[in-house]
């Protein structure tokens, strides 16, 4: 049995990346860059998504999953999705904590140098932040979210600042950005780490709570039978 967190071998994520260039039939399905940021946004922000929230959105449709000739395909192609985010956990969840976006790299004419291309993975990695925009904007009023956020908006947004096109002018430029982005994401989720430890521990702890009969004395310490007191819909203790 495949182990859910091992990333993605060469092959399977150059397989992933070409289901989504040429076996999806909408004009907003995500490429591949798009879809690791999107991911890394998902994995280290302050809310933590259901696939049903997020999964629809790499397809560009309303579904869970696109049309697939069989439910093998289906099921493979899913398992390579949530593999992928899974590996991106796991990274996070190492010591020392690590990541591995996945963005191209480009020549230009004339320059036989090769500069990494961030653009489309920050583009991707913002789009994940609007799944729960609100939530991220306690961090992005500070100083320090907005210079870890800084990088990736000048990569990823539009109308960002109105120097963002002096900024991003040249391939090396947004080159050098790009490899701002590793460290300010590895930032943000330290930074959101506490919140969703205690969500998380909040929710066990709710699920652990025993039930209490109705005719057995109330937890408030009233004295009280349940049903007398916070059992009763008329009473708020």
């Amino acid at each position: 049995m495949t182990n859910p967190f091992a990333p993605l071998s060469e092959e399977e994520f150059d397989e992933l990346d070409q289901f989504l260039l040429y076996d999806v039939d909408t004009d907003e399905v995500m490429m591949s860059d798009i879809m690791d940021g999107f991911l890394h946004a998902i994995a280290v922000g302050p809310t933590t998504l259901h696939p049903k929230q997020w999964l629809p959105k790499i397809w560009g449709t309303e579904d869970m999953m696109p049309p697939m000739d069989s439910i093998e395909e289906l099921n493979h192609i899913l398992g390579l999705v949530m593999r992928h985010f899974n590996s991106i956990i796991a990274g996070l969840e190492a010591d020392p904590r690590e990541i591995s976006p996945c963005w191209s790299t480009m020549k230009y004419d004339n320059d036989e140098r090769e500069y990494d291309d961030a653009e489309g993975w920050a583009y991707g990695f913002v789009e994940g932040m609007r799944l729960c925009w609100n939530d991220w904007l306690p961090l992005l009023s500070t100083p320090q979210g907005q210079a870890w956020f800084r990088p990736i908006a000048l990569l990823g947004e539009d109308d960002f600042s109105v120097d963002q096109d002096a900024l991003t002018k040249t391939p090396a430029m947004r080159a050098e950005l790009a490899l701002e982005i590793p460290q300010a994401v590895l930032d943000m989720h330290a930074h959101w780490l506490p919140l969703r430890l205690a969500v998380y521990e909040r929710q066990v702890a709710k699920s652990m709570q025993p039930k209490v009969g109705r005719n057995e004395p109330c937890p408030c310490g009233s004295g009280k039978k349940f049903k007398k007191c916070c059992g009763a819909a008329a009473d708020l203790h």
